[in-house]
């Protein structure tokens, strides 16, 4: 027979659920230091606004915590939004959503690459 009683399924059950609990203030307070939350909406955005490739590309800093989609930076092509969003290993637009980029300054310039003089639409 198996050593396995439900006390013992109850107790690591319990520590479960506990190391979880106990997980969470860490991560906050790591987010926190670094400045970086799990949206990436820290502080480390920086505001951009430069010709490339003959596009107008900018990006403005918003409150971030005005509704779901605010993630603390707004990106604009030719006065046009380009909706981009953080994953959890960078950040993705809809012109290229299968790739991922560093920065949402990085991003905004690989969608005018990506965009090939075609307008933003």
């Amino acid at each position: 027979m198996s050593d396995l009683t439900r006390r013992r399924v109850l107790g690591r059950t319990a520590a479960a659920a506990a190391a979880i609990v106990l997980a969470g203030p860490a991560v906050s307070a790591y987010a926190a230091e670094s400045g970086h939350d799990h949206h990436g909406t820290g502080s480390g955005h920086r505001p951009f606004d430069e010709i490339y490739e003959g596009r107008r590309i900018e990006g403005r800093l918003t409150s971030g915590s005005g509704g779901h989609h605010d993630f603390g930076i707004a990106v604009f092509v030719d006065g046009r939004p380009l909706h981009i969003m953080p994953r959890g290993d960078g950040w993705i637009s809809v012109i290229n959503h299968y790739e991922v980029f560093a920065s949402p300054y990085e991003v905004t310039r690989a969608a005018v690459r990506a965009l090939r003089g075609a307008n933003l639409v």
